[in-house]
């Protein structure tokens, strides 16, 4: 308490001001953060609702070509057709490729549609498209145990 003895009242109060202005800085550091944190979750729950209508598309064509309403053909292009239309958080869009990666369905660039996009890179230089492709044979093997077959071998091989 002597050491508060020494210090002038306006000192005082000054500091408790600066600590009162610390915390209010901490305080909003902090619900920034736990703010952020949630306006992502929210993103993806409304990416993954989104991937869930585009699934249940291409499950009721599949469905139907199962039950001989429709061929396998027609079945796949109405699914192509349908994702092609559909988008989310305004103009966000769905595409298709294949393993290799070859596209098979891009609404906004259909140039791409049938073209081997392996070597197509981001500004920073990375192939997204490899990187997509390496991502689901990486989920596909954790959830079946085994990779999806290699294009380029025509069988499945052992994801490293």
């Amino acid at each position: 308490m002597r050491l508060l003895q020494h210090i002038t009242v306006t000192r005082r109060l000054g500091g408790l001001v600066a600590m009162a202005i610390l915390t209010l800085l901490a305080l909003g550091a902090g619900l920034s953060l736990s703010e952020r944190s949630l306006l992502l979750q929210e993103r993806q729950n409304g990416v993954r609702q989104t991937v869930e209508i585009a699934h249940g598309l291409i499950a009721h064509f599949h469905q139907q070509a199962a039950q001989g309403k429709i061929s396998t053909e027609e079945a796949q292009a109405r699914a192509l057709q349908s994702l092609a239309a559909l988008r989310y958080s305004g103009n966000e869009y769905f595409w298709v490729n294949d393993m290799h990666p070859r596209m098979i369905m891009h609404p906004v660039r259909p140039q791409l549609n049938g073209q081997d996009v392996s070597g197509n890179k981001d500004p920073t230089g990375r192939a997204l498209f490899i990187d997509f492709v390496n991502i689901v044979a990486l989920l596909h093997k954790s959830i079946s145990g085994q990779a999806p077959p290699n294009p380029s071998r025509g069988y499945a091989t052992a994801a490293v």
